[in-house]
């Protein structure tokens, strides 16, 4: 497929939103509301908006060392079912950021950031509270849909404040407070569940809710005026949608995005089943995320200095060429040394490095995948974040049937979602 020919798009007309979050920075538009020239960000605006964007993260990586406790609080049988408690959070965010965006153009920052943290704290409570694991899905269904557009939220505040080189420098600065965030959550989650119930596990993400909301109604104010704010129209944002996805650097992307991403989320809503299940690790469980961390944070500190040396196509056609080679490879080996049950240091070594890759996928295929939107950047950033979440959602319910006891579904799942990601950039001539 070729991009079709040029025509003024919805976006530009001003009947869709106009880019946001991650869109916006890609768009590189001037600053707005409250950026009157050369700022700094404060130490305090740096932790709300890494609170904001940790969210998520934190609320999925908190309940995976009590996914053990909740089965036998609920009776269930076998490893795999708890899965949902995760995927389901996974399926929220889906749906919240193909949304929570765009209402932050229409309506501003704060009555978008409000209405999702509303939905995450009852989402919250109703996991907390519930009566059976149905109504524990529910409830982290919701607690996904108020918490996965909170990140969008905040990169467009950053962007309202920030250009150039101090945005960047804001960014780098959440996520480092994001990464430390999302290694503490496992520490906090075993705690919980060692020493008082697994559901103040859900009631300490409500609680994170609530307090983070009192912060930011008192610390920030909106930061898109009135005469910045755009009208929503669901038909031109879906024809905008459309006309994306005909492009077939975008569309690469999409499909990469999506492997890269369901991959990555197929570990962190197995990761009870592998690490707790197979190797029955407890107080481990967050020596072994905090191992994956560091990892994680190496490689991307690599990745932002090679980046403007190297290029991000030659980086990320490497990334996914090592992924393929280390899911088929570790599977192989896997299989035929220790029959799908490696030692768990063996496993570490082999699990650390490979999903730190993901550090420099899943920005690198952004950035490329935002490159040729222009004006677009905003809804091309949202179709990003929730394909990849959705099939994140996908793969995860994939890796349920397929659970046997062994890691070498997960190895395939990485194995084959490399396979998948190089095939279509290369397709998709994004690298």
């Amino acid at each position: 497929m070729s991009e079709p020919p040029r025509r003024p798009s919805a976006e530009a007309a001003g009947h869709a939103p106009r880019p946001s979050g991650l869109g916006a920075i890609a768009a590189g538009d001037a600053p707005r509301a409250g950026a009157t020239g050369p700022q700094k960000a404060a130490a305090g605006f740096v932790l709300l908006m890494a609170a904001l964007g940790a969210m998520n993260a934190f609320a999925v990586d908190i309940v995976i060392p009590a996914l053990g406790a909740i089965s036998e609080g609920f009776g269930i049988d076998g490893e795999s079912k708890p899965q949902w408690a995760i995927l389901a959070m996974f399926l929220g965010m889906a749906c919240s950021q193909l949304c929570l965006g765009p209402v932050s153009d229409r309506w501003g920052r704060r009555p978008a950031i409000f209405v999702g943290m509303g939905v995450a704290l009852a989402g919250g409570l109703l996991a907390s509270l519930a009566p059976g694991f149905g109504w524990l899905v529910a409830g982290r269904f919701l607690q996904g849909f108020g918490t996965g557009g909170l990140r969008v939220v905040s990169y467009a505040i950053m962007r309202d404040r920030f250009s150039g080189d101090e945005m960047a420098r804001v960014v780098a600065l959440t996520n480092s407070v994001f990464v430390l965030m999302v290694f503490t959550a496992p520490i906090f989650g075993t705690l919980m569940v060692e020493f008082a119930h697994w559901r103040w596990v859900f009631a300490v993400t409500a609680l994170q809710a609530l307090a983070t909301t009192v912060w930011f109604a008192l610390a920030q104010p909106e930061t898109l005026t009135e005469e910045k704010r755009r009208p929503i129209s669901p038909r031109a944002v879906g024809r905008t949608f459309v006309e994306m996805l005909r492009i077939r650097a975008m569309l690469a992307s999409v499909i990469a995005i999506s492997a890269v991403f369901g991959a990555f989320a197929t570990f962190l809503s197995s990761a009870h089943a592998v690490l707790g299940g197979i190797y029955d690790l407890t107080w481990g469980l967050p020596l072994a995320f905090g191992g994956i961390s560091a990892c994680f944070g190496l490689v991307s500190f690599a990745n932002s200095r090679l980046v403007t040396r190297i290029g991000a196509p030659r980086l990320t056609r490497g990334a996914l060429v090592l992924w393929a080679v280390s899911g088929v490879g570790g599977g192989v080996v896997f299989a035929a040394a220790f029959g799908g049950v490696p030692p768990l240091i063996v496993f570490m070594l082999w699990l650390g490095p490979t999903l730190a890759l993901f550090g420099i996928l899943f920005g690198n295929l952004l950035a490329m995948g935002l490159t040729p939107m222009g004006d677009r950047a905003g809804s091309a950033s949202s179709v990003l974040s929730a394909s990849g979440t959705l099939c994140g959602v996908a793969l995860g319910a994939v890796m349920v049937e397929l659970w046997d006891g062994t890691v070498l579904p997960l190895a395939g799942i990485i194995g084959a979602a490399g396979i998948v990601g190089l095939v279509a950039t290369r397709w998709g001539k994004v690298c």
